[in-house]
């Protein structure tokens, strides 16, 4: 293109210099070169009508000309094929995406900035009896009308899955954020699961609370046996105590798991002073220790908003544990950091530790590190399992960290949301 244009200059210009040389001759220099500019001006000007008019309705036949203007409709040709090949390949992808989309279980739908529905696939369709022809660009919290879903669309915050019931189901929702302010929104529905779990968690508080009573029963005549035993029953008779009374805390824990399963935490929460909590946790352990341990407390000024209760389980539970797994004259330090991420509660031991493949299965039910040693130190193996449903109420997450031989750190670090106020004077109390 550009030896096109220096071939058109050349030729205007030689053009322009015989007009000047015939005018010099006939005596009108200056009129022939004009005539000579204004004809190629009006060139210009018909090649530019032209070009306007076939890029407006572009086809497979290019203009016949010459000289640059041959050029420009080839270049701009070329451009334009590429552009309708590359067009054809996004069709192709996009036809099948929405092929493959359509065929997934789940539903899904595109939402622009307003929310507004762009695309939704079969199951969604199904799922929200959405309709094509009147739903596409409709918003879609005028077609779900259900306010928990209403709340969660105008916040706009999709860190956390929304669940809630519609048309008689239940509901799992996630939204995620991608491209030029676009969302996608993905939905299953988990009716059966909930059934399921509802009737697990009916069997457990069920059976507990059944299986209570004869325990209880048979502790009670346990109990009145070891008063009158001789000394051969009374070994045999102590070992059926101790079992009958694991298998009561066993059945205690189990129903505390069942009611934090079934119940939902207060709307309003509880303004916890977080040391007082902690000085009457290391108080109660200190009991319970009875001085084999040196247990320690170093704690910042901190308020927490949360069930003071369910907060109290967790630290009994932790430092529990802790006594029960580090030897005689070790020691336990209950302690808590506050940054502008949140505050952590840490419940530092000098135990036996935990390998690290073992660390990820600790909080599930009845799961123990060395089943043998966790019996005889009387645990039931569901405290970490409450530790962490309690935690996953509070919206905190319980980290691990542990060294074989050197004891472990269990830590519940509450989000910065959780915290209500925070006192710039820490206390430190051995």
């Amino acid at each position: 293109m550009k030896s096109q244009l220096r071939q058109d200059i050349s030729l205007l210009i030689f053009s322009l210099l015989v007009l000047l040389i015939i005018g010099v001759i006939i005596g009108k220099p200056f009129l022939l070169v004009c005539i000579g500019l204004t004809a190629y001006i009006v060139w210009t000007f018909y090649n530019l009508n032209r070009l306007t008019k076939w890029l407006t309705k572009q086809g497979k036949h290019v203009p016949e000309t010459y000289g640059i203007w041959d050029d420009i409709y080839y270049q701009l040709y070329q451009i334009y094929q590429r552009q309708r090949k590359a067009k054809r390949k996004l069709a192709a992808i996009v036809s099948r995406f929405q092929e493959s989309t359509q065929a997934l279980p789940y539903a899904t739908i595109v939402l622009n900035r307003q929310m507004e529905i762009e695309w939704f696939n079969n199951a969604a369709e199904n799922m929200f009896d959405l309709i094509r022809v009147t739903d596409i660009g409709q918003r879609l919290d005028n077609l779900i009308r259900i306010p928990g879903f209403i709340n969660y669309l105008t916040r706009r915050d999709f860190k956390e899955d929304l669940e809630f019931d519609y048309g008689g189901r239940n509901i799992r929702l996630t939204i995620t954020p991608y491209g030029n302010h676009q969302y996608l929104l993905g939905a299953h529905d988990i009716t059966q699961r909930r059934k399921l779990e509802v009737m697990r968690q009916d069997f457990t508080a069920n059976a507990s609370h059944e299986l209570r009573t004869p325990l209880t029963v048979v502790a009670g005549y346990i109990e009145a046996l070891q008063e009158n035993a001789d000394e051969k029953l009374k070994i045999p008779l102590q070992r059926i105590h101790e079992q009958t009374e694991r298998m009561e805390s066993m059945l205690n824990d189990l129903i505390a798991l069942s009611r934090l399963e079934t119940q939902a935490l207060p709307e309003k929460e509880e303004l916890i002073d977080v040391p007082a909590l902690m000085q009457q946790i290391v108080k109660d352990m200190t009991a319970f220790d009875r001085g084999q341990h040196n247990i320690e407390i170093n704690c910042q000024p901190v308020k927490l908003l949360g069930s003071r209760e369910e907060l109290h389980i967790v630290l009994v539970n932790l430092m529990t544990n802790a006594i029960r797994y580090s030897p005689s004259s070790g020691q336990v330090t209950l302690s808590n950091t506050v940054d502008e991420r949140g505050m952590c509660i840490a419940v530092e031991d000098q135990g036996m530790g935990i390998p690290a493949d073992q660390i990820p299965r600790l909080t599930e039910r009845f799961y123990r590190v060395d089943p043998g040693r966790s019996r005889d130190q009387g645990g039931t193996g569901l405290g970490l399992a409450i530790v962490k449903h309690i935690l996953d109420r509070h919206r905190a997450r319980l980290e691990i960290t542990s060294v074989p031989g050197k004891g472990s750190v269990f830590r519940c670090c509450f989000p910065a949301r959780q915290i209500a106020e925070v006192d710039a004077s820490p206390e430190s109390i051995n």
